[in-house]
């Protein structure tokens, strides 16, 4: 490998994969650097006994740009549309699935909340708005708008099935940011909702055909220069025209120069590299939790199917006492990735607020728990036929209060050096839509 590259790409996840995709396309040279021994980052698929089974990202909310996109790269002819029953949502209470709507004026027709949290909800635009507070929770945000039991039976559990987080800790202004922005705007979340019915649409729910790691499979694909796999960036230093990359090859210590450096991978792997350089924003991203996690997938076969209500899945309220957040049926929102007559769900385990469980009970227990909780919540008697277990030491980055400080640090050390960037998903968002756009704009900076 030649030791002099203009761009250096530390990751070979979807934001690595598509910078490089995109430099290529500008004939801009560019060398990608993957500690792991494959690319994709977390997007995981298997296939056992005719199931499809994601064990990273199970579908994408694609904007138009990410449709194009695919296109572009020849993805057009495997991305399946989630199918119509996949707009059915429900939330659990009481040991009860209830269809749930995001709209307002659905959730007050509901049974799901009480009369109470209703008129909380139906007064929220004349509640006085506070346009002060610079970085909020999402629990004091929502508790102080809505209530408590509005946000512990709505809001809690649509957030952890988004990051897995802890209402109490997630800053509102990174993970919903356009709530507080109406409550600056309009004084009141509702009125801002429905001023910007036109802003919050254009997405499709999409998956592709064969498992979604047909997306970094098609990117490494189109690349002329091949992703270097076993490679484990360590330290980057300051030269006197360019950045000195040090990294570890089968052993072995090694040097790179190159004139701009890409992070695209997690903070902790990230903070590793730049201590040398910034010792205060790599303590900042040591500090970024991953909490642990679990996927589990299971398989049903026509019981299931007569039983279940067809939609996209459920969600768990950390009020119930579960085992688990949520499910999402891979089935009914694509059918093709469970054999025809069967039901396929990926269950979600862990999290921020539920992480100890794997050190409490074991791995094993949790599982038997989570299944036999499952099946009674959804009626069932016969047991998964299938039962796939994919455990995630660091999931998903939880961006909370006080992450604001350290977006500030990192755009200082970015200005300090200019040549690297940080492009985590920590910084563009966790969607492959995010991502992805995210990826592109840095190609454009370059």
């Amino acid at each position: 490998m030649d030791t002099h590259q203009p761009v250096i790409i530390v990751g070979a996840g979807i934001a690595g994969l598509t910078v490089a995709y995109e430099l290529q396309k500008k004939g801009i040279p560019y060398q990608i650097l993957e500690a792991g021994d494959k690319a994709g980052g977390v997007i995981r698929s298997l296939h056992i006994d005719g199931y499809e089974l994601d064990a990273g990202p199970n579908s994408i909310g694609a904007t138009p740009d990410t449709l194009s996109f695919l296109t572009e790269i020849g993805l057009k002819d495997v991305v399946m549309e989630a199918s119509a029953a996949s707009k059915n949502r429900f939330l659990v209470r009481n040991g009860q699935l209830h269809g749930i709507s995001p709209n307002p004026v659905k959730i007050i027709s509901s049974k799901y909340v009480s009369g109470g949290a209703k008129w909380r909800l139906f007064t929220e635009s004349f509640r006085k708005a506070n346009r002060t507070i610079q970085e909020e929770s999402v629990s004091s945000f929502v508790t102080r708008r809505f209530g408590t039991e509005i946000m512990e039976y709505v809001f809690e559990p649509v957030l952890s099935g988004i990051y897995a987080g802890n209402p109490e800790k997630l800053s509102i202004q990174e993970v919903l940011p356009m709530l507080p922005k109406w409550e600056k705007t309009y004084g009141s979340v509702t009125k801002g909702m429905m001023k910007s019915k036109g802003e919050m649409g254009g997405r499709k729910i999409v998956a592709f055909k064969g498992g979604n790691q047909v997306l970094p499979e098609r990117l490494v694909s189109l690349l002329t220069t091949p992703v270097k796999l076993g490679v484990k960036v360590t330290g980057v230093t300051k030269g006197a025209a360019d950045y000195i990359v040090q990294y570890e090859e089968n052993g072995q210590t090694q040097m790179l120069n190159a004139k701009q450096v890409i992070f695209t991978t997690p903070s902790y792997a990230t903070a590793n590299a730049i201590t040398t350089l910034d010792c205060d924003l790599s303590a900042a991203l040591r500090d970024l939790h991953y909490p642990h996690m679990g996927v589990l997938h299971l398989g049903f076969g026509k019981e299931a199917k007569d039983k279940i209500p067809e939609g996209f899945g459920f969600l768990v309220p950390h009020a119930e006492n579960k085992h688990f957040l949520g499910a999402i049926c891979n089935s009914a929102v694509f059918p093709s990735r469970a054999p025809e007559g069967k039901v396929l769900f990926t269950v979600f385990v862990g999290g921020a607020q539920q992480e100890s469980l794997f050190d409490e009970m074991g791995a094993t227990q949790l599982q038997l728990t989570v299944v036999k909780e499952f099946m009674e919540l959804l009626g069932l008697t016969t047991p998964p036929e299938l039962q796939q277990f994919s455990e995630w030491q660091k999931a998903i980055p939880q961006l909370n209060v006080g992450f604001a400080a350290t977006r500030g640090k990192i755009r200082i050390f970015e200005k300090q050096y200019p040549g690297i960037i940080i492009a985590g998903n920590y910084v563009t968002g966790v969607s492959i839509p995010g991502i992805i756009a995210g990826a592109r704009t840095i190609a454009d900076r370059i």
